[in-house]
């Protein structure tokens, strides 16, 4: 079985590593429908290199703030990748590709000691040609991380249902810790469902009730000393970002959507759409698991458990992403290949030959939403403009307008970067961001304009935050209309730009040199070219 677990894993990764090489950072789509894209990658991306390159290995940073919004498992991993591998997007999301692969491996080990190595390879096909598990499982983001902790943490369970083993129980404890300091209060989704395994397994088939307190103390006791080091150096900042912000207010809160379907058929079109293969062969399957389910048996149990605290995580949780769909995904995988009625020596091949033709026919039309995307490029239309920008390796400081690269450039070896956004009225910090206009990493365009006056104060209240640094200070610009950001262009002649064409009639007499880099956007160069006294620390083509 080992060997096997190896060979399903090779070839799984095999697959997640031409993706992950060919695809542009942040650049592949999280909701197909809704195309929404990977901006969280770039982030990731950018405290990761912080990371390896300057150390503070506790604390993550985000353009010289504290980055404290979610634990930072992820970000270790792409940091310590790269440290050794060098900076590059293969090297960020390389563990991220491993564990994935070895996720996948263990559903098939899992299906496979269910109803047999015909079951484990239908599983493993289906996870493999799942669109959304497809794009995940590659990118630098926490969703392909967290569902590889889900995984090992039941599949710890399915082994020794009893958690009586060492192996079990500190393999269960392990993975859930893992779990946590990945995505926080989702990482703890594994404990209902051990809870819920409880309740509803048969007495010879479940835990001591010792052994299940036991697993949770443990898993807890391992995730916690990370939070209690951010609770004693960094309290406000944590509280504030981590707590109020995150868990608080877009958790307990209601956030803006980015759709307005409700929670239900929200998801159940991006299931359906995304992979209607997946979702056909998980239905025709049901009857025959509500029968194992009737009596009880350990593995219909678990697996009812997993995927009720799944549902009702992602239904309860009210900001909608598409992204968390991705535990549901080898749950109905397994629920597919172990009950299916192909399952048999008899039908299994035909299936197999079915998925086979699947994947070829994904791979095929990449542009759909249930596609497979092998091939080179982004759909971030500024990363080409920022690549060749990059490439001239300009010592001038960098303005990106309106995010409108999603943050790639912050992930790119740039002299200095920052952001401007135009909105009539600033946004209020509220239940769902920092208050960083008051600590001065926002500011207003007269503010920029006269920074050093501004300075002191922002670097005080940066300190009654405990950062003791100026670095992001004016890391966002909020310009309130057209003819403001006309004045923050003239204002600084010594700085580069990157805005949209919608704004050409506002800088047409900018005193930079107003480059169309792109039928949608301008680049505006400052006519004085600063020289870098470094070359580009890592590649531009990320």
């Amino acid at each position: 079985m080992r060997r096997a677990l190896c060979a399903v894993a090779l070839l799984a990764l095999a697959c997640l590593l031409v993706h992950a090489a060919r695809v542009g950072l942040a650049g592949d789509y999280i909701d197909p429908i809704g195309k929404i894209t990977a901006q969280d990658e770039a982030l990731y991306a950018h405290s990761a290199i912080a990371m390896a390159r300057n150390g503070d290995w506790l604390t993550p940073r985000f353009m010289g703030r504290y980055a404290l919004y979610k634990p930072p498992l992820l970000v270790w991993a792409a940091a310590v990748s790269s440290k050794l591998l060098g900076v590059s997007r293969l090297s960020l999301r390389l563990p991220i590709a491993i564990l994935s692969a070895l996720a996948l491996g263990l559903l098939f080990l899992w299906a496979g000691e269910l109803a047999g190595w015909q079951a484990g390879a239908v599983a493993g096909a289906l996870l493999l040609s799942n669109h959304l598990w497809h794009t995940l499982a590659v990118l630098c983001m926490t969703d392909g991380l967290l569902l590889a902790c889900y995984i090992a943490a039941f599949y710890a369970l399915f082994c020794d249902p009893w958690l009586e083993s060492r192996a079990a129980l500190f393999g269960f404890s392990g993975a859930v810790a893992a779990a946590i300091l990945t995505k926080g209060i989702a990482g703890t989704l594994p404990l209902p469902v051990l809870g819920l395994y409880w309740l509803a397994a048969r007495r010879q088939e479940r835990p001591a009730f010792q052994r299940v307190c036991l697993a949770a103390a443990l898993a807890l006791a391992f995730a916690a000393p990370w939070f209690v080091y951010q609770f004693a150096v960094h309290p406000r900042w944590f509280w504030t970002e981590h707590i109020a912000v995150e868990i608080l207010g877009f958790g307990a809160g209601a956030p803006p959507q980015t759709s307005h379907e409700n929670q239900a058929l929200f998801y159940l079109m991006r299931l359906a759409v995304t992979d209607p293969l997946l979702l056909a062969a998980a239905a025709v399957a049901i009857p025959a698991f509500l029968r194992d389910l009737r009596g009880r048996k350990a593995a219909p149990v678990l697996l009812a458990a997993w995927i009720a605290v799944m549902l009702a995580a992602m239904l309860g949780w009210q900001y909608r992403n598409a992204s968390y769909l991705l535990p549901l995904v080898p749950a109905l995988a397994l629920l597919a290949a172990a009950w299916g009625p192909f399952r048999t020596q008899r039908y299994a091949p035909w299936m197999l030959v079915v998925l086979a033709a699947a994947f070829l026919i994904k791979t095929s039309a990449p542009e759909q939403p249930w596609g497979l995307d092998y091939r080179a490029g982004t759909v971030q239309p500024t990363a080409p403009i920022l690549y060749d920008y990059c490439a001239q390796a300009r010592g001038n400081e960098l303005i990106v307008l309106d995010l409108a690269d999603d943050l790639y450039a912050s992930a790119l070896p740039l002299a200095r970067l920052r952001y401007a956004t135009v909105a009539p009225v600033a946004a209020p910090a509220g239940p769902y961001a920092m208050p960083f206009a008051e600590m001065g990493i926002t500011v207003t365009v007269d503010q920029f304009n006269d920074l050093a006056r501004y300075t002191p104060a922002f670097r005080a209240r940066l300190r009654e935050w405990g950062l003791d640094s100026g670095a992001p200070i004016a890391s966002l610009i909020a310009a309130r209309t057209a003819a403001d950001l006309a004045a923050l262009v003239r204002a600084h002649p010594e700085s580069d730009f990157l805005i949209s064409a919608a704004y050409r009639n506002a800088v047409e007499s900018a005193p930079q040199e107003l480059i169309g880099a792109a039928a949608d956007y301008l680049l505006l160069l400052s006519r004085t070219s600063v020289e870098r006294t470094s070359p580009p620390a890592w590649s531009c083509r990320m």
